[in-house]
């Protein structure tokens, strides 16, 4: 019963994070919230890799320049917009399962990196990001006399 506890706890805890995180951004200003419908949240994979931290998003029929990235402190906000591809207008959707409209991903960085060094790729539908960790330097500390 001990362990179910604990695990509850875990969840309660990683939820409230995921609220207070929400909550941050819906107060900031010139935050766009987008209407029901108008919005979409693409699959992204994190990964760790030697020295940094990987970002994969699956950005399908999204064009580069659609595309915005902001690092800010110890968040990534990944955001821009998938439209609909010129051509023939439909006159009435027989099914439609590929979102359009407004994206918007925030994840908090829990390791320093290098802001400066990172590097972000956009091919064949996957936006990658490679957020360096930054080298902290092992230092002596000198102890004064009280």
């Amino acid at each position: 019963m001990e362990v179910l506890r604990g695990e509850v706890a875990r969840e309660l805890a990683a939820l409230e994070e995921r609220m207070e995180r929400a909550l941050e951004r819906v107060f900031e200003p010139g935050v766009r919230l987008p209407a029901s419908g108008d919005s979409f949240r693409p699959a992204i994979d994190v990964f760790e890799i030697e020295g940094a931290t990987v970002v994969r998003v699956e950005l399908a029929g999204v064009r580069s320049e659609d595309v915005r990235l902001t690092v800010d402190g110890e968040y990534l906000q990944i955001s821009g917009r998938r439209v609909a591809e010129g051509g023939s207008t439909p006159v009435r959707h027989v099914q439609m399962e590929i979102p359009q409209g407004y994206f918007e991903r925030v994840l908090r960085l829990r390791t320093p990196y290098d802001s400066q060094r990172v590097v972000a790729k956009f091919d064949a539908g996957l936006l990658t990001v490679e957020l360096p960790r930054r080298q902290s330097e092992p230092h002596k500390i000198k102890v004064e006399p009280g």
